[in-house]
């Protein structure tokens, strides 16, 4: 069975907070989710998952077994056991991928109206250089006109935009087949990485991992967890390469000896008034409080971001229609321009 997608996980992780936080142990609450559940496979992940726990296994050993889990999802669950508070943890994860799967829509929403405007633009383009073109070029020749030198070179290569067309839309059903097949393989998996040096859109995915670090760090923290170790789970849990970095960066300055709030205006992970806000919590002894305002902060951040990459594409791709457009059309009309004056 494949990973579960991130709102399952979401819907999961409430019901079986819900169960647990009105006094039914996690095996029992298991069995009711599992019976009201109507996918067959996680149907019987869960049942196996009960059974298992009423073996005398805990829950984070039996979601590991069960390979549909992620490790995050499985190392928070350890450590709500360990601490007996498994069911602030569940309410807690819930939220994470409910934000998580937000983040996850925004980035595609970011992705998919760039392209069905690329689209757009080489489908008007093609249709000028292939069928408008040469019957401007026909009618030309018939008045015993030809047509200006940057159109014909426009028509003359119309044969090689047609090739890297070609390739271009091949390379492009290549990736999104990759891209596909890891994320049906892997639901929960991030795009982030993948497009983390594509130009235009690496900003919108560093603000969309640096809001994944944030609630995940403030999750951390909640459930009782000390901030190296929550770097650690940090790590593995982020995919963006600079960010990935910057949390290793901020670990060895805290193993060196600096504090969290100093160590992270030094790497620079987060802003430097979200670090400073960190620290004056750390300071006053509510240090999760604020780190959990950081993190709906950088939601609002990440909302921002993707707004204003699709403000910036849009107006971009409608000046290079235009100036495609605008430049064929005068190929076109200066030739007309001097037939009229002629006759004139």
């Amino acid at each position: 069975m494949k990973k579960i997608a991130g709102n399952e996980c979401a819907l999961l992780c409430q019901q079986l907070s819900m169960m647990i936080s009105s006094g039914l142990s996690a095996e029992d609450g298991l069995g009711v989710v599992a019976n009201d559940q109507p996918d067959a496979g996680l149907h019987d992940a869960l049942l196996k998952i009960k059974n298992e726990m009423e073996l005398g296994e805990t829950l984070a050993d039996s979601l590991e077994r069960t390979e549909v889990f992620d490790a995050y999802m499985i190392r928070m669950v350890r450590i709500g056991e360990q601490t007996g508070y498994l069911d602030q943890v569940l309410d807690a994860l819930a939220q994470y991928y409910q934000r998580m799967e937000k983040i996850r829509i925004n980035l595609k929403n970011a992705l998919t109206y760039p392209l069905i405007l690329l689209i757009m633009v080489m489908v008007v383009v093609g249709v000028i250089l292939f069928k408008v073109l040469p019957v401007f070029d026909e009618v030309l020749r018939n008045l015993g006109v030809s047509l200006t030198v940057p159109a014909q070179v426009l028509m003359q290569a119309g044969t090689v935009l047609i090739v890297a067309s070609a390739a271009v839309s091949a390379l492009v059903l290549i990736g999104a087949g990759v891209i596909g097949w890891r994320q049906l393989r892997n639901p929960q998996l991030s795009l982030t990485a993948l497009f983390a040096r594509v130009p235009l859109i690496s900003g919108v995915c560093r603000e969309l991992s640096l809001a994944q670090a944030a609630f995940a760090l403030s999750l951390f923290t909640r459930s009782g967890v000390e901030i190296s170790e929550a770097l650690q789970g940090l790590e593995t849990l982020i995919e963006h390469p600079g960010v990935k970095k910057q949390i290793r960066d901020c670990m060895q300055k805290m193993n060196a000896g600096e504090n969290f709030d100093r160590a992270l205006l030094d790497c620079g992970l987060f802003k430097e008034a979200y670090a400073r806000m960190i620290g004056i919590g750390l300071r006053a002894g509510r240090g999760d409080e604020m780190i959990a305002q950081v993190a709906e902060r950088y939601d609002d951040d990440t909302e921002t971001a993707v707004n204003q990459f699709l403000n910036t594409i849009e107006p971009l791709m409608i000046v290079l229609l235009s100036v495609i457009v605008g430049a064929i059309l005068l190929s076109v009309m200066l030739p007309l321009m001097n037939i009229m004056s002629s006759i004139g």
